[in-house]
This record gives C-alpha cells, sequence and structure tokens, in this order.
C-alpha cells in the first residue's frame, strides 16, 4: 500500500453541567438528546469495525463534565425514561398516519420508533445503563482513542489564575482515569484556545498585569503530550475561524507554515493543526454536506411529537417548504458525500507529498454532538469515510496517539494566543455582551485560590471545612465553563444561561462566606447546613475533588 499521507479524525464531546438543573426546553434533555442522536449512534458505528476487517481508528474526546453526567445514577434512570417516552411518542406517530391514511409519513414514523427500539436495546443490553464504560471497552478494544479535555470545557486563556487552569487540568485528568482505567495522552483545549507564557493583564480589570505560565506548560508539567489547535495560530490571521459560514478560496489561502505537518511547542506539547479545506467541507451550513437538501432538516418537527419528518430541500427555503425525507435518497447522498470528502483527503495528501518528498498529516476535528444530533447521517458518512480510507491507497487513518508516535523530531515553534473561534481571537467568549460574566467570575476565583492556599492546614485537618470548600471547587469549576459566554455571545437561551452562571458564582460566595465562619471557630446556621446538602444534590459531579489541585501555584 503506497502511503500519501496519514488523516486524523479527532471527534469533541461536550454538553455543559445540566444534571439536575432543568429538563426541558432548556437542560437535561439537551444531554439525553445528544445522548441518543450522537453518543449511542457513534458507539453503533464503531462496534460495526468489530466484525471486519481494519479498524476505524479515531480519536474522541470526551469533556470530565460529560463523562460525569453520564456515569450518574440520574442520568442512567432519566435517560432511559427519556428513551421510552421518545419510543411512545413515535408509536402513537405510526397509529395515526395510518389511520389517516399517510402511509409515506407513517413509515417514517416507523423508521424513528425502530431508532429508539434500537437505543433502548443498546443501551440496556450493550452499555448496561453505562454509555462512558462501553467506550471504555471499545478503547481497550483498540478500536477508538479517548482524549480528555478541561474539567467543565473552561476557557483556559481566559480564567484569571494559573491554579484554575490547572484544577481544571488535574480534575480532567482524575476524572478520566477513574472511567477509563489509565492516564490519558492526549487533550482536547476547550474551544482549541492557547495562551503562551509571559506577562498577562486581566482583561476586564486592567490595573492587574503578572506573569504567568502558558497553558501548555501546564499541560505539560500534568503528563499531556498532545492536542488539537486550528491553522490560523500558524500564521494565517485571515483565514475564517470554524463558526464562519462564508465561501472560502482556498486557492488564496496562505499559511507561514502548512498546517499538514505536526509541530512541538518548546514545552514539549505536541500540536495536530485543523485543516480548512476538508474541515470547511462538513462546518459549512451552504456549501458542506449537512445543507445537502435531501439530508434529514433538524429544524422542522412534528407538533405532537417533536419528531423530524422532512428534509432540508434547501438551505433557503423556510420551514413551511420543506419536503418529506426520502431515506433512500438521503442514503445515496451519504455514499457519494463520504466519497468525495476521502477523495479530497487523499488528493491534498497526495499533492503536499509530491511537492514535499514525505508524507504529510491532514487532522479534521468536529464537535461531535455534529454527527448525529445537528447531522442526522453524520455517524453513518463517518462510518463510510472511515471504510474508504481503510480499504484505498493513499491516506492512512491513525489516532492521534499513533500519529504522535511517528512525529517525535516534529519541529519546534512558537504560538499566538488563539481560538478555534470567529477571527481566531478570544473574542466569541469575551466581548461586550460577555465582559460582565468574566467581573463577576474572577473576584470568586481570587478569593477561593487565595483562601484554600492560606488555610491548607486548617482544611486539611478539618472535615467540616474541607467539605464546604470541596462544594464551592465544583461550583466553581462548573462557573469556569465557556459554555456560559459562548451561549450569551450567540443569544441562545439567555434567561436559562445567565441564570446558571450567576447560580454558581454566587454558591461560591456563599460556600467562601461560610468557610470563614467555620475558620473562625464558629457553626454553621441550620440554613446554611442545607443549602450545602442541596447543592451536594444538585452538583452531583466531582465529589471527591483535591483541594491541594489548586495549591500548586502559589
Amino acid at each position: 500500500m503506497e502511503v500519501t499521507g496519514r488523516f486524523l479524525f479527532v471527534l469533541h464531546s461536550h454538553i455543559p453541567y445540566v444534571m439536575n438543573h432543568g429538563v426541558w426546553p432548556h437542560g437535561e434533555h439537551w444531554l439525553f438528546e445528544a445522548a441518543a442522536e450522537t453518543y449511542l449512534p457513534l458507539l453503533i458505528m464503531l462496534r460495526r469495525f468489530q466484525g471486519e476487517s481494519g479498524t476505524p481508528a479515531i480519536s474522541i474526546g470526551m469533556t470530565p463534565v460529560l463523562v460525569e453526567q453520564m456515569k450518574s445514577e440520574g442520568f442512567k434512570e432519566r435517560f432511559a425514561e427519556f428513551l421510552d417516552y421518545k419510543l411512545n411518542l413515535a408509536t402513537k406517530d405510526v397509529a395515526l398516519l395510518e389511520e389517516s391514511g399517510d402511509t409515506q409519513m407513517a413509515a417514517l414514523a416507523g423508521r424513528w420508533r425502530d431508532f429508539y427500539r434500537d437505543s433502548i436495546r443498546t443501551f440496556t443490553d450493550i452499555c448496561h445503563g453505562d454509555i462512558i464504560d462501553a467506550f471504555r471497552r471499545l478503547q481497550d478494544e483498540g478500536l477508538v482513542e479517548i482524549l480528555t479535555s478541561a474539567a467543565t470545557h473552561g476557557y483556559l486563556p481566559l480564567l484569571s489564575r494559573d491554579a484554575c487552569v490547572r484544577a481544571q487540568v488535574k480534575t480532567g485528568i482524575h476524572v478520566y482515569e477513574k472511567a477509563f482505567g489509565r492516564k490519558p495522552k492526549g487533550i482536547w483545549m476547550p474551544e482549541c484556545a492557547y495562551r503562551p507564557a509571559g506577562e498577562w493583564t486581566n482583561p476586564v480589570m486592567p490595573l492587574e498585569t503578572f506573569v504567568r505560565k502558558g497553558v501548555d506548560e501546564i499541560l505539560v508539567e500534568e503528563g499531556l503530550e498532545y492536542t488539537v489547535i486550528d491553522s490560523p495560530l500558524l500564521g494565517n490571521a485571515n483565514l475564517l475561524g470554524v463558526y464562519s459560514d462564508e465561501e472560502l478560496d482556498f486557492s488564496k489561502v496562505k499559511f507561514s507554515r502548512t498546517p499538514y505537518l505536526p509541530y512541538r511547542l518548546s514545552s514539549g506539547l505536541q500540536l495536530f493543526v485543523r485543516d480548512h479545506v476538508t474541515g470547511y467541507q462538513v462546518w459549512s451550513r451552504h456549501h458542506g454536506y449537512p445543507g445537502d437538501p435531501y439530508y434529514l432538516e433538524f429544524h422542522k418537527m412534528k407538533d405532537t411529537s417533536g419528531i423530524k419528518f422532512w428534509r432540508i430541500t434547501g438551505t433557503d427555503v423556510d420551514l413551511g417548504g420543506k419536503q418529506p425525507y426520502d431515506p433512500k435518497i438521503a442514503e445515496s447522498r451519504i455514499k457519494e458525500n463520504a466519497a468525495h470528502f476521502a477523495g479530497l483527503a487523499n488528493r491534498l495528501m497526495a499533492e503536499f507529498k509530491e511537492r514535499n518528498g514525505h508524507p504529510g498529516v491532514l487532522v479534521a476535528p468536529f464537535d461531535a454532538e455534529l454527527f448525529g444530533h445537528w447531522w442526522f447521517e453524520g455517524p453513518q458518512w463517518l462510518y463510510e469515510v472511515l471504510r474508504l480510507l481503510e480499504t484505498t491507497d493513499g491516506v492512512v487513518p491513525v489516532t492521534c496517539e499513533e500519529m504522535a508516535r511517528v512525529s517525535e523530531n516534529a519541529e519546534i515553534i512558537d504560538l499566538p494566543e488563539g481560538s478555534w473561534g470567529e477571527n481566531a481571537d478570544h473574542s466569541v467568549w469575551l466581548n461586550e455582551k460577555t465582559k460582565w460574566t468574566f467581573r463577576e467570575l474572577y473576584p470568586v476565583e481570587q478569593k477561593f485560590v487565595s483562601f484554600v492556599q492560606a488555610r491548607r492546614e486548617m482544611w486539611q485537618q478539618s472535615g467540616e471545612l474541607r467539605g464546604v470548600l470541596i462544594e464551592a471547587a465544583k461550583s466553581l469549576l462548573i462557573a469556569e465553563a465557556s459554555d456560559w459566554q459562548f451561549l450569551i455571545h450567540k443569544e441562545s437561551a439567555l434567561d436559562y444561561v445567565e441564570k446558571r452562571f450567576r447560580q454558581h458564582v454566587g454558591e461560591v460566595a456563599r460556600f467562601l462566606g461560610m468557610a470563614n465562619v467555620l475558620a473562625a471557630g464558629e457553626n454553621l446556621t441550620a440554613d446554611d447546613e442545607a443549602f450545602l446538602q442541596q447543592c451536594h444534590r444538585e452538583n452531583d459531579c466531582f465529589q471527591d475533588l483535591d483541594l491541594n489541585w489548586w495549591c500548586e501555584d502559589v
């Protein structure tokens, strides 16, 4: 087999902490829908390779907060109820549509009924109620590589203290080791966001300036070896970020360095660079595969069941003009799109090898939830692409870990600050709409870190004080999630998001007040005790945090 290049599929899975914090339209249903429409279909897709020659060679990042939620008893119980609920709705749709004589729609409803029946069987008989453990078994079999991430997807460059960055990373590693039985080697930096070492000025309190470690230094100190970055950080500031949807003329895009090679920072962290050409084929709403007129329309649903029966028809066609979905035509489009993508990957790598005399690497990172949840046909498309790449000469699919083994002599580079967001900077998360969140977050970060470091001997000796501070740490981690700023910027679920953010910041502040009471030798009030127990139940994650994780960067 002639190898012209290597191919890295990296899927990033993440849902913010929503368990016990609302159900619908905002809350637990976000997680349940992603589990039913993305995580279970991906699991089923990967299992198909168990009975076939070759392995899929794919890397999937799972945020610790997602792992914690799906490992919880509340998720196992209520997700099963959700699947039963959706199955009942689909079954009723079948009966009603058959009675009305609409055989086409009845057949589509039958497919959804079968979809939820299969989901229940997968969750019950294959996962035994534990989706994360099912992925662990696939990793143990060599069918997938699982990457870790920061605890709650905190936007690491914008956290105000290195201690908070390290705690996000240490929590992520700890959760990974518990769930997957091994140490992680790779990490998905939330939003591919990076900040080098050097002088840092507080973006909302500019009088505060001090020298900080680079994000990469902390990752390497914690034993992590590689991550993914976006191509604009290699020097092309004009390349549009992942959230843009304009048509690009790639012939005019010039890089100071090629994105088709791995790199390394002086800290030792290996970097795999997102390819903008293949990424555009998937991310673009108007020009990418998910916008194919024959694929399932995400936004139009049956009013009585919330089930989808229509195809996209056209990206500029309003919901009233959507036509019924035809699974057979969609299946043919999946194969055509997969063949186009695999052919494009082979052409790009062949051209690179011809120009440079050696194979390159093409990195295709995506949010996992695109596959299945937003793009119903996505998991099947993934399967077809992986199978094509496995069975044809040219590009060889590899995992990040496999790529790291063959790129130890990668060129050492400096990397500017940035992300994979619009403008390749922090502006999606730090802007006029979101500055207030950092004005509220930074003071509680600083007070929490100062208290934990200054009273270390005291909380090590007092189980009650330590318990209060652990609840504060949990709330702080949740408040640090990048999701709040992203959703505020997109003006999505604003009431819910702003309430949740302020709630968790307020929890940290109250817990610190309780900690001061205990440190003064006084007792907590009955209201404080009740509040402590309520938060312990509602924030049912990271129950075994180690406060020492906030004490290493003094």
